[in-house]
């Protein structure tokens, strides 16, 4: 039986709407590129800021794939 093995990269996307935008679309952009993904944590939220408001939200996530 073969063993699985996992590499991980930190991703960042960003959203004017929301934190669960910006996870969905830094994790579908990774997946354009890197095959076999299978779980993911987030590792840290933070936004800009425009004219006093919250204007961008971003979150780095932390993306795990099976390495072939």
């Amino acid at each position: 039986m073969a063993a699985k093995v996992f590499k991980k990269i930190n991703v960042t996307g960003c959203s004017t709407k929301s934190y669960e935008e910006a996870i969905s679309a830094a994790i579908e952009k990774a997946g354009e590129s890197v095959h076999g993904m299978a779980w993911f944590e987030v590792r840290e939220l933070r936004g800009g800021i425009a004219d006093g408001k919250p204007s961008e939200w971003q979150a780095t996530v932390e993306v795990a794939f099976k390495v072939d």
